[in-house]
């Protein structure tokens, strides 16, 4: 039968102060002057948790309340929160104030984390006290921060694994999260079903499940398209619950293997709930969307810059008091307007791009042959090598060739490449510009006219 000890020594690994009850049990122990020993099955219970160990040695009890301890064979720490930590072995040093956990192969911790299954192993644990502060009023955080190290391998609901040399376990009584490290000049590697990308450091919100990476980049495979490849870098990527958004800032570079390459500040990408089908793509700041499509064209903006990939348009406008232009560009056409739309489809070829408001128009039919056109809307429909500028009220499309065989003012004006006089004007038709066209097309147009 065991025996039931109540002490009222100093245990400051599980205290809350000096002078509280400890409930220990063991089937025998030995006091010899500075040295407590507990054999044949050690069990400590206490506020904080449970440990278990088939022996422990206390040590070098000092002045200062202070103490050292080794638990030894079946180490086993069950907290108030049932997260099971185990180990071959576990030492205390009160000079360094650490607490190593050790095994032969490795040691083991796992945990309930929002009804999904956590495990974490690694080759060895340490965890840090202050012991001076413990003695005066010992909290939780104290106890719950947890340090993996080497060949650290973490699991969560057998989905997301992580791997890296060091991880760092740390609960409050709001909050709990996972820090991870890797090795120097390595990365942390983190793979999702399909999915994989490194990074130079992490933070994995428990209580939210939002992952957070630093300097990410990877591949993403089938998870917002079937049969489809993502590959992207950033300085950051937040992935919000595993569920339908990431969001990646700064430095960003998407690549999709059939769509196009993304550059931008900041990029969210969006699934349809609990999906494997994208829905849409939204830029912010600064970005930029090249096509892989036949005709080659590159979309530049500001702003946002939203590919929508249900309805499979393509919008780009301005931010709030933002008065930047965007731009569209391909081997014929450099386009500059405060917003466009455009539509593609199912082979991601560009249908039409609409834009509109203070639209600037650079036209090249051939490196002998460079137009200049302003606008309040113009419609380009690349495949059918057709442009049309239109004019709002009152006001006029002007047009001007740089070798000065064409200066057109009309209401509409129609390029069509597939026709021999593929430049017409529609509506109130004028061959020359007046004063006030001219000073404008110079002002706007001077800056263009090395444009190739």
């Amino acid at each position: 039968m065991k025996k039931i000890l109540l002490f009222f020594i100093p245990l400051l690994l599980f205290a809350q102060g000096p002078d509280e009850n400890y409930k220990i049990s063991a089937n025998s122990f030995i006091l010899d002057k500075n040295n407590l020993s507990f054999q044949e099955g050690f069990y400590l219970e206490h506020s904080f948790g449970k440990i278990y160990a088939n022996s422990a040695d206390f040590s070098n009890f000092k002045k200062e309340k202070t103490f050292d301890f080794k638990l030894k064979n079946g180490v086993k720490l069950i907290t108030n929160t049932e997260g099971i930590l185990l180990s071959d072995n576990a030492d205390f040093d009160s000079s360094s104030q650490k607490i190593k956990f050790y095994s032969k192969e490795y040691v083991s911790y796992t945990d309930k984390i929002k009804g999904k299954d956590l495990y974490i192993k690694s080759s060895e644990v340490i965890c840090h006290l202050d012991t001076k502060k413990c003695l005066k009023n010992i909290k939780l955080q104290d106890l719950y921060s947890i340090t993996f190290y080497k060949d650290v391998a973490i699991t969560l609901e057998n989905k997301l694994k992580i791997f890296s040399e060091k991880a760092i376990l740390k609960k409050t009584e709001n909050n709990s999260s996972i820090y991870l490290f890797p090795h120097k000049n390595e990365f942390c590697i983190f793979t999702y079903e399909d999915n994989a990308a490194v990074a130079t450091s992490a933070k994995l919100d428990l209580k939210t499940l939002d992952l957070i990476l630093q300097n990410p980049s990877g591949t993403i495979r089938n998870m917002f398209k079937k049969n489809t490849i993502f590959c992207f870098s950033s300085d950051k990527l937040f992935w919000q619950n595993f569920e339908n958004a990431l969001l990646l800032k700064g430095n960003v570079k998407i690549i999709d293997s059939e769509f196009g390459t993304i550059d931008s500040e900041e990029i969210e990408i969006i699934k349809k709930f609990k999906e494997n089908n994208l829905k849409k793509i939204i830029a912010r700041k600064n970005s930029s969307l090249n096509f892989f499509a036949k005709n080659k064209g590159k979309l530049t903006s500001k702003g946002v810059l939203e590919i929508d990939h249900e309805k499979k348009i393509i919008s780009a406008f301005n931010i709030k008091n933002q008065n930047e232009d965007l731009i569209y560009e391909d081997p014929n056409v450099f386009i500059t307007s405060k917003k466009a739309k455009s539509s593609y489809d199912s082979d991601n070829n560009i249908q039409d791009i609409i834009l509109e408001n203070d639209v600037h128009f650079i036209y090249k039919k051939d490196n002998n042959s460079i137009g200049y056109g302003i606008a309040d809307k113009i419609e380009y429909f690349p495949n059918e090598h057709r442009i049309k500028l239109l004019s709002y009220e009152n006001k006029k499309v002007l047009f001007w060739q740089a070798d000065n065989s064409i200066r057109l003012s009309a209401k509409e004006i129609i390029i069509n490449q597939k026709e021999k006089n593929d430049i017409k004007g529609i509506g109130d038709v004028r061959f020359a510009f007046n004063l006030e066209e001219e000073n404008l097309i110079h002002e706007i147009f001077s800056k263009y006219l090395n444009y190739e």
